[in-house]
């Protein structure tokens, strides 16, 4: 990690509460006093403050509560009203209203609710007293100032508060000391990207959808995807990933966030030259999925500022990893907030994308896992395949057939596949099922293809015909063979898709076997196969197809394989039986 400049992200949405203990209660009693001065059949009390080289208007209301007043003397008043003080920008994007009623686009809400020891309230209808929950009880009388609002910088909102409560009669210096328990609730940071250049954030192959099908455990903890293009491409795209993942993602990192692309309500009304036409990328805070408590200011614990760096170095990588410019320039879209010019220096800890080298990991663990599995290690891992939920090994034991003590035996030999925690199996990750659900339905289809292949060779035998290598070749991979071609004798093409590249090398390798036993040679014979993405592989030279080692000489076959396959070929020829019936030569 290094101080560079980075692109400044704008903060948006922000959830606090901040708590006021040095002065108990009076800065309540300040607004009370206020409350009671206001002639309320006027409308309620608003004025105009100067904040932020800008002016804000500003409104106070208050609301009933079924608190009951504090029993403690030194409480004189009897009831326990909460304040909401209401602030809005007078800027660009002001609508002029009432700040109680303007929709507050850079605004918010102050909500000021007293606090005592054993807070105790009345059911309305019953009368039932009974206990306040859901608030904190520092054991002495305290103030709750929570603080909901967006577009303004995090750091600038303890002052904020003083400057609003100040405009209806409380001083500064009550509001100017927030208590080490105060803590945030919700925060986030965005920057606008244009339409036409943020496609690789939200595709399918984009970071927010790998970082859910890549991130293990799949059955544990907490994540979710949503991908809603029904009206535009990315119009809402969201990942979210909970605290014990957050790690995965970017190393040290410990907070729960979303990182979500989304367009404002009805984008196309804007004309392309408008910031409404044009998406937000941004990643929040998600305090339900964190276990720990982020508070404003603490040495010793999580607060705004671990919150801060994360939230931005999330944002930052995903950018880059997207390939767009971290430092800002044309492919942002400014706003009244954002400005894609403005650039701030900073640490940031820009990271390596993880998720290729995650799902290289997990594609190793199932391929090394499909070739070394046993019948109960099979049906384990069929039965959570097919399974749409938590499975426990009692319950693969019961549908497998095996005893339970061979179900945990393979369970401990798939552990790079499945987690087994609390009782409880999962596949590790979404990626990891689809790659081995491939290869078992691969498996299925190769089964299949076996099983009429034996069932026509019965037939054949049963007639006294007799088939070669090649005869086989063609029913188990179902083989197209195109001899109009130009450029070669013949064209294989098989029609069972290979599962990956080995696979295919394998198949070639086979129709290798297959000619050369017919033919005695493979020239002019060439094999084209399908891979799952839909791309095909043709071969020229089978030999060179199942021979060529692509980590080290991309475009020449290894000669001492080569060498050795031939003689194998051969021995493998001398051995065969004497035919009874040659069959002629295709071609």
């Amino acid at each position: 990690m290094s101080a560079r400049k980075f692109l400044r992200f704008q903060c948006h949405e922000f959830d606090a509460h901040f708590h006021y203990v040095r002065d108990g209660l009076t800065p309540y009693y300040a607004l009370t006093n206020t409350r009671k001065d206001h002639d309320w059949s006027l409308g309620k009390p608003e004025t105009t403050i100067e904040f932020d080289d800008t002016e804000w208007a500003v409104a106070l209301d208050y609301d009933e509560q079924p608190i009951l007043p504090w029993s403690d003397p030194s409480y004189k008043l009897e009831t326990a009203h909460l304040y909401r003080l209401y602030f809005v920008a007078k800027d660009e994007t002001y609508d002029g209203e009432r700040a109680d009623s303007s929709k507050r686009v850079r605004g918010g809400t102050i909500t000021i609710r007293p606090r005592w020891p054993d807070m105790k309230k009345e059911d309305d209808e019953t009368g039932e007293i009974s206990d306040v929950n859901g608030y904190m009880d520092l054991g002495f009388p305290y103030l709750d100032a929570q603080v909901q609002a967006s577009n303004i910088d995090f750091e600038k909102y303890p002052n904020l508060v003083a400057e609003v409560a100040n405009a209806f009669g409380v001083p500064r210096r009550y509001f100017s000391d927030p208590h080490e328990t105060s803590n945030i609730g919700d925060a986030a940071v965005y920057v606008r990207v244009r339409r036409d250049t943020s496609g690789p954030i939200y595709a399918p192959d984009g970071p927010l959808a790998r970082i859910h099908s890549l991130l293990e455990a799949d059955r544990s903890g907490y994540r979710k995807h949503v991908s809603d293009n029904r009206d535009r491409p990315g119009d809402y795209v969201t990942t979210v990933i909970d605290d014990g993942r957050a790690g995965k993602v970017i190393r040290g990192h410990r907070i729960a966030k979303e990182g979500k692309h989304y367009y404002m309500r009805n984008p196309d009304t804007y004309d392309h030259t408008e910031f409404g036409y044009h998406p937000k990328l941004e990643v929040g805070y998600q305090t339900k999925q964190t276990e720990e408590t982020i508070y404003w200011e603490r040495d010793d614990q999580l607060d705004r500022r671990d919150l801060r760096r994360e939230l931005e170095e999330l944002l930052v990588n995903l950018l880059e990893w997207s390939g767009l410019d971290v430092t800002g320039g044309e492919q942002y879209f400014e706003d009244a907030y954002f400005d894609p010019d403005d650039r701030e220096r900073r640490s940031l800890k820009l990271v390596d994308c993880p998720l290729p080298e995650i799902e290289s990991e997990q594609e190793a663990a199932v391929m090394r896992l499909w070739g070394d599995m046993n019948p109960s290690d099979r049906a384990t891992v069929d039965k959570l395949l097919s399974d749409g939920g938590e499975t426990s090994p009692q319950d693969v034991a019961n549908e497998t057939g095996y005893c339970y003590d061979t179900i945990l035996r393979a369970v401990d030999r798939l552990e790079e596949f499945v987690e087994h925690t609390y009782g409880s199996l999962a596949i590790k990750s979404d990626f990891a099922a689809q790659q081995m659900l491939k290869r078992v339905r691969a498996a299925e289809e190769q089964f299949r293809r076996s099983i009429g292949s034996t069932a026509m060779q019965l037939a054949d035998d049963a007639q006294g015909i007799e088939n070669d290598a090649l005869d086989r070749f063609v029913r188990n991979y179902d083989v197209g063979i195109d001899r109009s071609r130009d450029d070669c004798r013949m064209l294989l093409k098989p029609r069972v898709t290979a599962t990956d590249r080995d696979h295919a090398k394998e198949i070639a390798r086979d129709a290798w076997t297959a000619v050369t036993e017919r033919f005695g040679t493979h020239t002019g014979i060439h094999i084209r196969i399908a891979l799952p993405d839909g791309s095909m592989i043709r071969w020229r030279d089978l030999e060179v197809g199942f021979t060529r080692d692509t980590s080290t000489h991309p475009h020449q076959p290894d000669l001492e394989a080569s060498r050795e396959w031939r003689e194998q070929m051969d021995q493998e020829r001398e051995n065969l039986p004497r035919r009874m019936k040659r069959r002629s030569s295709i071609g």
